[in-house]
């Protein structure tokens, strides 16, 4: 078999602790055809000197690219795969590792697999800061499944995100039909999938290929509020582009209802644009009861104030 280059992404933002031993873990793919792109993000701490040192004693194929200013992981990531020349990409953050072997089974299963098949993930193991094993795989932690799907999982993909994005290995030519990351996003993963689940096939791959380091000062845990601000805008742009239909277009206008209100209740910045946007999606009196708090100067103290002082059997603002 001749084995296609393979573009491996490592991106890394203040991850000096753990990210020699993330680069050990793509060295130790033994992939006979890689290049390696390194990003460093403007991290804060000695990052870019640890990731130096370690790329100047391993005599690989590498491009080390460093933010001057940090961009974010969407920015990062177009800036990377401007630079890829693989006909699959493959992205790990530097806080998580690969398993041996991920690169050359996930290749050779998708040369079998037919152009239609975008992407090729399976699930990951979890550990804690220290490295020790946590006892839930990572899909189990978003999702129960009989089975992961496969296939067209554009719906199943709209009931929440469940793959882990550093297990899977994705056709490069993939990103010249849906595009490049969302920049306005603060995160990339699901709104990709849901892009790339609109035109591609999904596969999965039954070896468990990477490992998933939950940190406490992880993107979700310290920024949710930026998460959810980016939901709302992901699910605003899927559904004004007119092509979800039936359950799909439910859960997005679902998802953008439970941001909207969240967005009210905590006052986060555009709150008042995710409440007008969820009500011309999904028209609910409660919504259009908070719009109104919002411009009058009322803020969810007072809406619940409100809530309290009428009995619930006649007034439901949910």
């Amino acid at each position: 078999m001749k084995y296609p280059l393979v573009t491996a992404i490592v991106l890394n933002y203040n991850h000096a602790r753990f990210v020699t031993e993330c680069l050990e873990s793509v060295k130790l793919q033994n992939y006979p055809n890689l290049e390696i792109i390194v990003n460093d993000d403007a991290s804060k701490d000695n990052s870019v000197l640890v990731i130096q040192e370690w790329l100047d004693k391993n005599n690989l194929s590498y491009r080390f690219l460093k933010n001057k200013v940090n961009q974010g992981i969407c920015r990062s990531l177009n800036n990377v795969l401007a630079q890829a020349r693989g006909k699959y990409v493959s992205g790990v953050a530097a806080d998580d590792v690969w398993l041996p072997g991920k690169l050359l089974t996930q290749v050779e299963m998708m040369e079998r697999l037919p152009g239609k098949v975008g992407v090729l993930y399976s699930d990951a193991l979890q550990m804690n800061e220290n490295g020790e094993a946590l006892p839930r795989r990572f899909i189990e932690s978003f999702r129960h499944f009989e089975s992961p799907p496969q296939g067209d999982i554009q719906k199943i993909m709209w009931e929440g995100n469940f793959i882990p994005a550093m297990t899977t290995l994705i056709r490069r030519e993939c990103f010249s039909k849906v595009g490049l990351y969302d920049e306005e996003l603060f995160y990339e993963d699901w709104d990709m999938w849901l892009r790339l689940a609109r035109y591609y096939e999904f596969a999965y791959s039954e070896q468990v290929s990477a490992k998933y380091r939950l940190v406490t000062t992880s993107m979700v845990r310290s920024q949710y509020a930026r998460v959810n601000d980016s939901m709302c805008r992901l699910c605003v742009k899927h559904l004004r582009q007119g092509y979800l239909h039936g359950e799909c277009k439910r859960l997005a206008a679902k998802y953008l209802y439970n941001g909207a209100i969240y967005s009210f209740e905590r006052a986060t910045p555009g709150y008042r644009k995710w409440l007008l946007q969820a009500l011309r999606f999904r028209p609910t009196f409660g919504l259009g009861l908070r719009l109104l708090f919002s411009y009058c100067g009322l803020g969810p103290e007072s809406f619940s104030r409100l809530r309290s002082a009428v009995p619930q059997p006649k007034f439901r603002a949910n």
